[in-house]
């Protein structure tokens, strides 16, 4: 046979394959077998081959079949791709836009529980009408009340005479046990009574029974039947006391008629230590460690509360100075220290203290020119106490003390009168304690110790 010639464009196509390419090829594939079977003339349908020059087909023996012969002058087509995976792709691409819908059910449903959630009420601001002093008086005044010393007439003919009311004071309601109330007061209200009425807030009136005194702190504790009594006062820390703090006094002044008054001033003083006459001789006995208030404080006031703005007890109201040129003056026993003696009364009944065994006297009281030619004492020698009697089988007999002795120093520290000497002996000191003392006698300066009984 001749020379056949095949004439085939050029297409400058990209060497990407498309799905109507394989189809293409697909055709030309079955061409191919048929012309082989029948051993014909070729005849190529258009392909995707690309040869820019004519190319001239050598004769087709018959050990060389036509589509070998094409295959061999014909570029390399590519074999047969998988599937096209790009719909897969694209679904996987895409497959985040299906959190969308759930998203949005999310905050539908949210929305939903919020709107039906009942939303609380807004509670209104609580307005509190009272100022906190007005505040401290309703917390406090039903744990004052009223103490009445009520003591038997000096009737020689009738000694069966019923108690009379001799004298009104205050007390504090400080401390609740199952049956009974513990009432803080004044040693003095309550001084001689042969029996002591109490009248609570709400007008009853029950008798009180004594539990403990002590007339050096001027303090007592009293005890009611609890009945309906359902509070107690609280206590302040009297140390942390300031000037010019609020002070707020509630009592009986002069009589039951005025039970449950109040009156308003501030703290005037701390750590006054104001000498008092505790036997009614003129003479001062004692200092008492007490908060001065210019508070209002009459007689009955005595053992009432001296609160503050927390309505919380700074101080048991016990004296005042009554003078025609003096005014707003007060005095009351800190809170410290009532909270401390109260709790020994409760259980000891009175303060244990040393005795000496001693009757004293002040020099300031006693006529020192006399003294000085009798005794001969020295000029410089004006302060001290002098020792006017010794008790028998007391500790200052036992550590060789006599009459006439003049204490001059305890301790190394300079003893000026009665009241200095009580209370270096009283505070400094317990019993079972061995006590240094300086003393003048007959001309000569002795040190002597005496144990405390």
């Amino acid at each position: 046979m001749g020379k056949i010639t095949i004439h085939r464009k050029y297409y400058n196509r990209p060497r990407r394959r498309f799905r109507h390419h394989e189809e293409e090829a697909a055709e030309a594939h079955t061409v191919t077998e048929s012309a082989q079977t029948e051993g014909e003339s070729l005849s190529v349908a258009a392909a995707p081959v690309m040869i820019q020059e004519p190319v001239t087909a050598e004769p087709i023996g018959r050990d060389m079949p036509v589509a070998e012969k094409i295959e061999e002058t014909a570029p390399e087509e590519a074999a047969p791709k998988p599937p096209d995976s790009r719909p897969a792709d694209k679904r996987s691409r895409f497959s985040w836009l299906l959190l969308i819908p759930a998203f949005l059910l999310g905050i539908a449903v949210m929305l939903l529980w919020n709107l039906f959630q009942t939303a609380p009420e807004p509670k209104p601001a609580v307005i509190d009408p009272l100022t906190p002093t007005e505040r401290a008086i309703q917390k406090t005044h039903r744990n004052v009340v009223s103490v009445v010393n009520m003591q038997k007439a000096n009737n020689l003919l009738n000694e069966s005479e019923v108690p009379a009311e001799v004298g009104i004071g205050s007390g504090v309601i400080y401390k609740l046990t199952e049956k009974e109330a513990y009432i803080v007061t004044n040693y003095h209200v309550i001084k001689d009574a042969t029996r002591i009425q109490v009248t609570l807030p709400d007008n009853r009136k029950v008798t009180a029974k004594r539990v403990g005194s002590d007339k050096w702190t001027d303090l007592a504790v009293i005890k009611v039947p609890k009945g309906n009594i359902s509070s107690k006062i609280e206590f302040a820390d009297s140390d942390d006391i300031i000037v010019g703090q609020t002070a707020i006094a509630i009592g009986s002044p002069l009589s039951q008629t005025f039970a449950g008054s109040v009156s308003q001033g501030i703290i005037s003083g701390l750590n006054r230590a104001v000498p008092v006459d505790l036997d009614g001789d003129g003479l001062y006995d004692w200092e008492s460690n007490v908060i001065q208030t210019d508070a209002a404080i009459n007689p009955g006031n005595s053992g009432g509360a001296l609160v503050n703005d927390d309505g919380k007890l700074m101080g048991i109201n016990a004296m005042k100075i009554s003078l025609d040129n003096v005014e707003g003056i007060s005095f009351a026993v800190p809170a410290n220290d009532v909270k401390k003696l109260s709790a020994i009364l409760e259980t000891e009944h009175r303060i244990e203290r040393p005795a000496l065994g001693v009757q004293l006297q002040d020099m300031n009281h006693l006529q020192l020119d006399a003294l000085k030619q009798q005794l001969g004492l020295p000029d410089d020698l004006t302060a001290g106490v002098m020792i006017m009697a010794v008790e028998p089988r007391s500790a200052a007999e036992a550590g060789g003390l006599q009459p006439q002795d003049i204490i001059t120093q305890i301790e190394g520290k300079r003893i000026d009168g009665l009241v200095q000497f009580r209370k270096a002996l009283y505070y400094d000191h317990k019993k079972g304690d061995t006590m240094d003392m300086t003393v003048f006698r007959q001309g000569q300066t002795k040190h002597m110790k005496v144990k405390l009984k």
